[in-house]
């Protein structure tokens, strides 16, 4: 199995508005009320205006035969299994996909997706693929930290904890928390459960 992920161009910022709609949504500027056209950075009224449009992609997708796609607001991941496959001159296996990118981006182009370019944001197809920060081998059945986004958050703790004053404003307290809040939810989410009757400690 191999995975590859496309990242959405501006994703909530540019959301078309319906025209019937647009009469009953207005923005107030300096005491003056404009229609709006678009739905920027999406309305709290609307909290799916970027997964309704991004489960239609899927939809289209699968359609024409993409079937396993997972998607996070604008990031998607594909993956695909092998249809068949050959040996090589020297013995080695040789795996065929009846997917690529290429495919993929023929039903997303003329569609006008504004995805972008997989070598500045994404992956093409491969074993190991990077999806929502995590590192996921699919060959090995594990998930990890990319190793720059382990040093780039190990640095960040570091910093904090070095930090030489006795006390820290809310927004940094806040800044390490959200960027540790990702990986507690995995980590718990990882663990075994107990099992249901543990074992007695000695007495001391």
């Amino acid at each position: 199995m191999q995975g590859a992920t496309l990242d959405i161009v501006h994703a909530y910022r540019n959301s078309l508005l319906a025209p019937q709609h647009k009469a009953y949504i207005a923005s107030m500027w300096h005491g003056n009320i404009y229609v709006d056209h678009c739905a920027i950075e999406g309305l709290s009224s609307s909290g799916n205006i970027q997964g309704i449009p991004a489960d239609a992609l899927i939809a289209i997708l699968r359609h024409h035969g993409v079937d396993a796609v997972l998607k996070l607001v604008d990031k998607f991941c594909l993956s695909h299994i092998p249809t068949h496959s050959t040996l090589d001159d020297k013995n080695n296996s040789l795996h065929h996909y009846s997917i690529d990118l290429t495919s993929v981006f023929s039903i997303t182009d003329p569609l006008s997706v504004p995805c972008h370019p997989v070598i500045a944001k994404g992956q093409d197809f491969a074993s190991s693929v990077v999806y929502v920060g995590f590192l996921w081998d699919l060959e090995e059945h594990t998930v990890s930290f990319p190793t720059k986004k382990h040093m780039k958050y190990l640095g960040k703790v570091q910093a904090f904890l070095s930090n030489a004053k006795a006390r820290v404003s809310c927004k940094e307290v806040l800044a390490i928390h959200g960027m540790l809040q990702h990986i507690t939810f995995v980590y718990r989410q990882g663990h075994s459960s107990l099992p249901p009757s543990l074992p007695s400690l000695p007495s001391s």
